[in-house]
């Protein structure tokens, strides 16, 4: 917690220089990795699918549901989860949010049936919520005006990059290893950064 008040401090100090500080683009740096990580692990799922179908003799509606959990859970809890991340500390509820959906993507790969994983699905949503909104504030902090189009065109852009790794990343693990590695692979790297 005094680390990261310090790390805000260091923030906050950088939108009064004309250029980024060395904080800020390390603030950057860590945004950008936890927004690939958020995506990452929202599409990890698509590349598992032909497994939890075979292993589980799931339905498309079903398979279908595991990927709407998420976006009803982010679409319900973005305003709410934001006002309480002004309130609590943007820093403080990303590293809370990482660590729920992260932790949740783990989960996904302990599940043992449908609804276990529909459980931890609806977690990671949960933990996905207010990524995007707080991110994207504390960079609006960190960088001064003349940067921050091109800083949140970048960070934004990770989202896309994360959806592509996910789905590449989890198919490959999932063929190599099953599919509960794909899910432990991607969750594993939330939680480091």
């Amino acid at each position: 917690m005094v680390m990261a008040t310090q790390f805000a401090d260091n923030v906050r100090s950088s939108t009064a220089t004309a250029s980024a500080s060395f904080t800020a683009w390390v603030t950057f740096a860590l945004t950008f990795g936890l927004m690939m990580s958020d995506y990452i692990s929202r599409q990890v799922l698509l590349a598992v699918f032909p497994f939890l179908k075979s292993a589980w003799n799931l339905s498309d509606t079903q398979l279908g549901s595991l990927v709407s959990i998420v976006a009803l859970m982010v679409g319900v809890l973005s305003i709410p989860i934001s006002f309480a991340a002004d309130r609590w500390g943007r820093v403080k509820s990303i590293a809370a949010m990482a660590c729920v959906w992260s932790l949740a993507t783990i989960a996904c790969g302990l599940a043992t049936n449908y609804g276990q994983m529909f459980a931890a699905r609806a977690v990671v949503g949960l933990g996905e919520a207010a990524y995007v909104t707080a991110g994207g504030a504390i960079l609006m902090y960190a960088f001064p005006p003349r940067q921050r189009s091109t800083v949140m065109g970048v960070f934004l852009g990770g989202a896309l990059f994360g959806s592509v790794v996910g789905v590449a990343l989890g198919g490959v693990v999932a063929t190599r290893l099953g599919w509960p590695w794909a899910f432990i692979a991607v969750g594993v790297p939330g939680l480091a950064l």
